[in-house]
């Protein structure tokens, strides 16, 4: 494997979290507006390196394409560790940047996050997710399919409005991992989103797998 797969994923989820981060830590940002600003940095990520990586830029995501085939299995390690790493980082740029570059009236309060509603959510979403990028991915390369990247970033924007108020809206381990870094979630409450997220990818595989073999007849 080239450095360039996992620069590629270090770059996408480096933005994807500063996008989510600083949005987060800005007060006079118009309301709604976040999911919008996140969706898009997503959407473009996707299209400037979906040719290079697969444009993960979340783990459970390269353990689905990894397990359906998509992804050598020898990439799972180096591109999880280079999500999260990137995720870390840009949870770390964001703490130190956005008071300045927002103001001292830039304060973020940390979600209360109740066990059945994210678990429900980040399930639910994560799943939505994972089976749009397996379906639109799959069978066609990715340099010549620009609905995955349309696909992956209207799923996050319907599910940043719906599930953001209740779990964050993560549907990604290493967005989870930076929104405890930034203080938007707290340490204690991460295994909520980790674990529901882990459940939604399984389930989404699972799903597609029925789906593909009925459609296909095989």
């Amino acid at each position: 494997m080239t450095v360039a797969k996992p620069l590629a994923e270090f770059v996408g989820t480096f933005f994807l979290v500063l996008v989510i981060g600083m949005t987060a830590f800005d007060p006079s940002l118009p309301s709604g507006l976040a999911p919008v600003a996140v969706a898009s940095v997503l959407t473009a990520m996707i299209f400037a390196t979906s040719r290079i990586s697969g444009a993960h830029f979340n783990p459970v995501v390269t353990l689905a394409f990894a397990i359906r085939g998509s992804t050598p299995r020898s990439e799972i390690v180096p591109f999880i560790l280079v999500q999260l790493g990137a995720a870390f980082f840009a949870g770390l740029v964001v703490v130190s940047a956005a008071p300045a570059a927002i103001g001292s009236e830039s304060a973020i309060t940390t979600l209360e996050l109740k066990v059945v509603p994210t678990i429900v959510f980040e399930t639910l979403f994560t799943f939505a997710l994972v089976f749009v990028s397996i379906s639109v991915a799959i069978g066609k390369p990715f340099a010549q399919n620009q609905a995955y990247a349309l696909g992956v970033g209207f799923v996050v924007l319907a599910g940043a409005y719906v599930a953001g108020p209740v779990s964050g809206a993560a549907f990604n381990p290493a967005v989870t991992l930076a929104l405890g870094t930034m203080g938007i979630a707290d340490w204690t409450d991460v295994w909520m989103p980790f674990g529901s997220q882990l459940a939604g990818a399984m389930l989404a595989l699972a799903a597609f797998a029925i789906i593909d073999r009925e459609s296909t007849g095989s």
